[in-house]
């Protein structure tokens, strides 16, 4: 009769794929179409979902919530909060504005 995996085998391997899904899906979200973010231009794109690019940093940044109706972005040193609804539709529009 053969061996039982072991609970801790089957813990290692669902972190295990876990982490290997969870880097996919980082790289899928950077690989969304973006659009400069209206206003700041030089430093930020957003995609159709709300995520927000640094061209900086070359990261998605990480927000608060998910479901967070606002943006938080740091100019300057300073954080400036924003409409996630408002910066959707503007940038957006300004993009096929200019397309």
């Amino acid at each position: 009769m053969a061996q039982r995996d072991s609970r801790h085998h089957h813990a290692n391997r669902r972190r295990k794929l876990e982490l290997q899904n969870s880097s996919r899906a980082q790289k899928n979200a950077e690989l969304e179409e973006r659009t400069p973010l209206k206003g700041y231009e030089a430093l930020y794109e957003i995609s159709r979902s709300g995520r927000v690019f640094s061209l900086k940093t070359r990261a998605v940044l990480v927000g608060g919530y998910h479901h967070s109706p606002f943006l938080r972005i740091t100019v300057n040193g300073a954080v400036v909060t924003l409409s996630k609804e408002k910066a959707l539709a503007e940038s957006w529009a300004a993009a096929e504005k200019d397309a």
